[in-house]
C-alpha cells in the first residue's frame, strides 16, 4: 500500500500540483500506511525533474502542511 501511495503522490505531483486536496490526502494515508517524512519529501523532490520546481515546490508546501498539522493533533 505504501509503494502504490508514493507513486500516486509522485503522478499528483507530475500533474503540477493542482490536486490539492488529493495530495494532502495521500500525505494523511501515506503515514498511516507508515511512510516516513523523508520518504514522502523524496518522493516530491524527484519528481523536480519531470514536473519542474514550481510542482515540486507546491506539493512539497502541501504536504509539509499536512505533516506539521499530524505533529500538532499527536501533541
Amino acid at each position: 500500500a505504501k509503494t502504490r501511495l508514493l507513486i500516486t503522490l509522485a503522478g499528483l505531483t507530475m500533474l503540477g500540483a493542482q490536486s490539492d486536496t488529493q495530495i494532502r490526502m495521500t500525505v494523511r494515508h501515506l503515514r498511516e500506511a507508515g511512510a516516513t517524512r523523508d520518504e514522502i519529501a523524496e518522493t516530491i523532490s524527484m519528481m523536480s525533474v519531470f514536473a519542474g520546481l514550481p510542482s515540486m515546490t507546491r506539493a512539497m508546501e502541501l504536504a509539509q502542511d499536512v505533516l506539521d498539522g499530524a505533529e500538532d493533533d499527536d501533541a
